[in-house]
């Protein structure tokens, strides 16, 4: 039990060290990066940037919401040149210029109303907020086969075991007897190099390959205990169980050099992984593997990243030294290959080589001229360099080659548009004229504007401007052909292009009202037919024409017209019924198709509650009232509570009752929000308001039914609701009352027994504003004369409502000391006049 307990303890104490071990090597790391690249941010060089690179930095700018002078500060508290920090902030400038054609004061200013272009181009996040620097600074190639956690280099521990592994202490056989005998081992090799079988004995194993061990362990076995394995009729079949591991040892330019403990399957790809790859000094291109003091193999891990293959991707051995050899000579490439980044220069390799390890130009490259920036003797020197001049260019450290775009410029583009039958661009070809790109465009349309058309050229200093043509004298011979030039854009004119659009509208009783094209020869009845035709509600006798009039006409009258009238009538059927109908219409004349007189839709009411006939009832003329429809409904039944009846009337402003309900509501809001009622309350009142579809009326239905056609019996519009509850026997009471209660009603209580009934009022009641609801929607306020105050009536059904009481701020003794020597001033000024 001792025993357990110490082999526990040594295990959990292991298990610290290696999370602690663990946490330190993940801090080394984390140091080590931000070293690399506040390293890179020292050496950057603004003028070697690409505008690519540039305008990505712009991007993770704003998507991180970083000024330009944060910015700033970041990049100095990271080591970045101060010259180098005032490049670029120009170069920031510049690029957000070419793209928005003006620059933000901040990052992530809002322009005008709208995100500048590069934000709203793809307003994402980024993966992780550390490398604010990221777009500026290039990656090593390779770097990514390291640096991706998705990419673990693990052995496969699954395999079948390799015929060439040795076997070494820690391993584990797995022995499996069948046949005429049956039995099966699991065995560790033991520090001594052999395994030991029952009644067998000692097999010394320690440098053999599995294949080797199998045949020894079967000699064994057949010349001891099993010898009906020589006969065939019993079998052995020997593999690998657990497999050891090893202790390899990472040096030089590694990321996190050091010892490691790894599977004795693992190859020197997964000891790399395990240290987090290479470092910024490191090479990808000479990488050594160390046993017994012998370089057993040299890596290139180029020949994996560009062909998959893995040569000289050895199974490490215990002991092994892995050498990370410092780089030699390393260049850059910018701009566009297909995978700029920094690259290891192995041997006597060419620039061609290095291009094709970056995936080649891309499809934009301008070859004609790729600009070189060079380590000199005083300084960076700068040169060029040809397509054709790659296979002969000597690489230096240090070099940067940077490929820039071919540039977005037509060297035999023209441009035709307006009317002919196909606009678009077209080849500048050889001594083309402008009837030769017209032949070439179909020709111009029959609304083409023959009299004048445009050539817009740019100057050779690029300036605009303008040549003028007439295409009919240029066709007829009177005037000579325009030759074009590179980037001329002609321009031919419609007609209708010139003249202001005609139209013509139709509104009132017509089943699509609206506005239309105007058409020459265009009649009443062609437009009452585009409309859909007319309403049933239209007036077939009263459709009214205004046209426009023209100033001509109206200068000479001592009171000039605005429109003239034209009044007709029209048939159903669109027949000729006057001789308006055939008359034509000219443009911007104006239809109105006017309602019948007297022609009405049925308006219905809702009758709900305690009368003979519920439900739903036509009005028969305007003047309907209450007590008609309460007549028409049968009569009420004997348990009709009157008090209790309410209308409820739909919700239809007119435009002018609901600027007035809207000017009022903006008082009120203003009132309350002065008087220290919080803003979201009253926000949700005033939806609360805007969201109701229906109001309650306040009606006293006995005086309705007793005075028929009085001031009480209100005209019904269409959609109102009549109400007639059963009578009630409750009064619910709300508000700052002790206990909110239901109380049934008693005929012999009054507003304060009701109170009672709810517990009384607490401390926060203002009993001067309480106020009653009655069932149909009117509603009483307490009066107050002096200290007496005057409490409404309750009947059945109604809700009294206790309002909270609103805290009066007291004074402090600031306050007090000042008012009451106000006060004795005006005393002693008082007692002063009076003495005299």
């Amino acid at each position: 039990m001792v025993r357990l307990q110490g082999e526990l303890s040594v295990r959990s104490f292991k298990s610290v060290v290696l999370k602690v071990v663990a946490v330190l090597l993940f801090i080394v790391s984390s140091m080590d990066v931000f070293a690399q690249a506040s390293e890179e941010l020292r050496m950057l060089r603004v003028d070697e940037l690409t505008d690519e690179q540039v305008r990505k930095f712009a991007l993770d700018l704003s998507r991180l919401n970083i000024s330009n002078q944060q910015m700033e500060v970041l990049a100095l508290q990271k080591g970045m040149n101060p010259d180098e920090v005032v490049k670029l902030r120009a170069r920031l400038a510049l690029v957000r210029r070419m793209t928005t054609g003006n620059e933000p004061v901040q990052g992530p200013v809002v322009m005008s109303g709208k995100m500048d272009s590069i934000r709203s181009e793809e307003r994402k996040p980024l993966e992780s907020f550390q490398p604010v620097f990221g777009a500026l600074q290039s990656k090593n190639f390779g770097d990514d086969v390291f640096a991706n956690s998705r990419s673990t280099f693990e052995p496969n521990l699954r395999l079948p075991t390799p015929a060439s592994y040795v076997l070494a202490a820690d391993d584990e056989i797995l022995i499996d007897i069948s046949g005429y005998s049956e039995a099966n081992y699991r065995l560790k090799i033991s520090p001594e190099g052999s395994i030991r079988i029952p009644q067998v004995g000692p097999i010394v194993l320690s440098g053999t390959t599995i294949e080797q061990a199998k045949k020894i362990i079967t000699n064994r076995l057949s010349s001891s205990i099993y010898t009906n394995i020589k006969s065939g009729k019993t079998r052995v079949d020997v593999s690998l169980g657990a497999i050891r591991s090893i202790k390899v040892t990472i040096i030089g330019e590694a990321v996190i050099p050091g010892t490691y403990t790894l599977p004795s399957l693992a190859t020197v790809y997964n000891a790399l992984y395990a240290c987090s790859g290479i470092s910024r000094n490191g090479s990808y291109r000479d990488i050594q593997l160390i046993r017994n003091n012998k370089v057993v193999a040299t890596l290139d891990i180029y020949e994996y990243l560009l062909n998959g293959t893995r040569r000289n991707d050895m199974r490490l051995m215990d002991n092994d030294v892995i050498k990370v050899n410092a780089y030699q000579l390393r260049v850059e490439l910018k701009g566009e290959v297909k995978r700029p980044g920094i690259y290891d220069v192995k041997g006597k390799e060419t620039l061609v080589q290095i291009v094709q390890y970056a995936g080649g130009f891309t499809e934009n490259a301008y070859l004609g001229r790729i600009r070189v920036f060079r380590n000199g003797e005083k300084g960076r020197e700068i040169t060029t360099l040809k397509e054709t001049e790659l296979k002969n260019t000597v690489m230096k450290p240090g070099d940067t080659y940077i490929i820039e775009k071919i540039l977005n410029r037509f060297t035999n583009r023209v441009n035709i548009r307006g009317a002919v039958y196909r606009n678009g661009e077209y080849q500048l070809k050889t001594g083309m004229t402008l009837l030769a790109l017209i032949e070439e465009a179909d020709g111009v349309r029959e609304d083409a504007f023959l009299s004048r058309g445009i050539i817009h050229r740019l100057k050779d200093d690029l300036s605009p401007s303008i040549v003028s043509f007439d295409l009919e004298k240029i066709k007829s011979g009177k005037q000579p052909d325009i030759q074009l030039q590179r980037e001329d854009r002609v321009v031919i004119y419609s007609k209708f292009d010139l003249k202001e659009g005609y139209f013509v509208g139709i509104e009132g009783e017509v089943l699509m009202p609206g506005v239309f094209l105007y058409e020459e020869g265009i009649t009443l009845q062609d437009l009452v037919l585009m409309a859909g035709g007319i309403k049933e509600a239209a007036s077939v006798s009263r459709v009214e024409i205004a046209r426009r009039v023209k100033a001509k006409d109206s200068v000479m009258l001592d009171s000039p017209r605005t429109a003239i009238i034209f009044q007709a009538d029209i048939r159903s059927d669109l027949r000729d019924s006057t001789g308006i109908n055939t008359m034509l219409l000219e443009p911007y004349d104006q239809v109105t198709v006017y309602r019948a007189p007297g022609y009405y839709e049925q308006r219905n009411v809702v009758v709900e509650g305690e009368v003979l006939y519920p439900g739903r009832y036509s009005l028969e003329g305007k003047s309907d009232r209450i007590s008609d429809i309460v007549k028409r409904a049968g009569g009420l039944t004997k348990e009709a509570y009157l008090k209790g009846s309410v209308l409820v009337r739909k919700r239809s402003f007119s435009k002018a009752e609901q600027a007035n309900a809207e000017q009022g509501l903006n008082n009120l809001l203003k009132q309350n929000v002065s008087s220290g009622v919080s803003i979201p309350y009253l926000q949700a009142s005033y939806e609360e308001y805007i969201r109701k579809k229906s109001e309650n009326v306040g009606i006293n239905l006995d005086i309705i039914l007793e005075n028929p056609g009085s001031q009480y019996d209100l005209l019904l519009n269409d959609s109102d609701t009549l109400r007639i509850p059963k009578e009630l026997q409750t009064v619910r009471v709300n508000g700052e009352v002790l206990y909110p209660a239901l109380v049934r009603f008693n005929t012999d209580f009054r507003f304060k027994d009701y109170i009672s009934g709810a517990g009384g009022f607490n401390e926060r009641s203002a009993r001067k504003k309480s106020y009653v609801v009655n069932a149909n929607g009117s509603a009483q306020a307490t009066k107050s004369f002096f200290f007496i105050k005057s409490y409404p009536r309750v009947y059945p059904g109604s809700e009294i409502y206790v309002p909270i009481k609103r805290e009066r701020q007291r004074l402090t003794a600031l306050e007090g000391i000042t008012i009451g020597t106000t006060l004795v001033t005006l005393l002693a000024i008082l007692l002063n006049v009076t003495n005299r």
